[in-house]
């Protein structure tokens, strides 16, 4: 892996606690808690290093919210790989120490981003085949991270395969068929019940009723998502448990 560096980008970090700033390269001491307002000012004139930018948006109440995404920076790096989309989850993927507090969330996000940004300088880098084309792509997008990182990915020598080509084809499976009816026989459930309490045991007529009348519960069905209801009234002593 390439040496991991904090990124002396802007990182704004929003939660129900707050809004926090980092203007330092991860340092907490360049980070100070700012108002809705003056955030909502800062990431319109600066793009910011976030975390989630629909969430992000919703918090300032900023719908036209344009960032630089750590998430959309992993799903670059390690496409099809799955992470927890919060602090706690990139910190366990990318190998650093989670941030104490809510207030050091800003200062921890130019850290994940300089950790993500030095894998791609790293020859062991699993998706680095393709990466060049589909940046070349990205940046014709005008996506916000791909001016930040062209010099860590090298133009390769020969056409790769398109990244996506390597993955193993995938497809839904049809749904499930509905569950078959499997009848019980209110015979068959009187001389199962007669196996559990075994012989000699107590004469109940209205247990083994109880047992014929539950059966019934489980014949076909009249209709889709009609389900058959046995409503049964027994008195103490019966034994309905055992004869369900």
């Amino acid at each position: 892996m390439g040496m991991v560096t904090n990124l002396a980008i802007p990182a704004l970090h929003a939660s129900h606690s707050g809004i926090w700033i980092s203007d330092g390269a991860g340092d907490l001491g360049g980070t100070r808690a700012v108002g809705r307002g003056q955030a909502i000012a800062r990431v319109a004139e600066t793009p910011h290093i976030i975390l989630n930018a629909p969430l992000v948006a919703q918090r300032l109440g900023y719908p036209e919210l344009s960032g630089l995404d750590v998430l959309e920076l992993f799903a670059f790096i390690h496409p099809a790989r799955f992470v927890v989309p919060t602090m706690n989850g990139l910190a366990g993927v990318l190998g650093l120490t989670p941030p104490a507090d809510e207030g050091a969330g800003a200062a921890f996000l130019q850290r994940a981003a300089g950790a993500l940004i030095a894998r791609l300088g790293d020859s062991q880098w699993p998706e680095r085949e393709g990466a060049w084309a589909s940046l070349q792509s990205l940046g014709r997008l005008r996506w916000g991270w791909a001016s930040l990182i062209t010099q860590h990915v090298a133009q390769p020598e020969t056409a790769e395969r398109w990244l996506f080509s390597k993955l193993p084809e995938w497809e839904e499976k049809p749904p499930r068929p509905a569950p078959r009816t499997v009848p019980a026989d209110p015979t068959d459930a009187v001389d199962r019940l007669a196996q559990f309490t075994g012989a000699g045991a107590e004469d109940r007529p209205g247990q083994r009723a109880f047992a014929a009348e539950s059966a019934k519960a489980f014949a076909p069905r009249m209709g889709r998502d009609r389900p058959n209801i046995v409503l049964a009234e027994a008195g103490t002593g019966i034994g309905k448990t055992l004869g369900y």
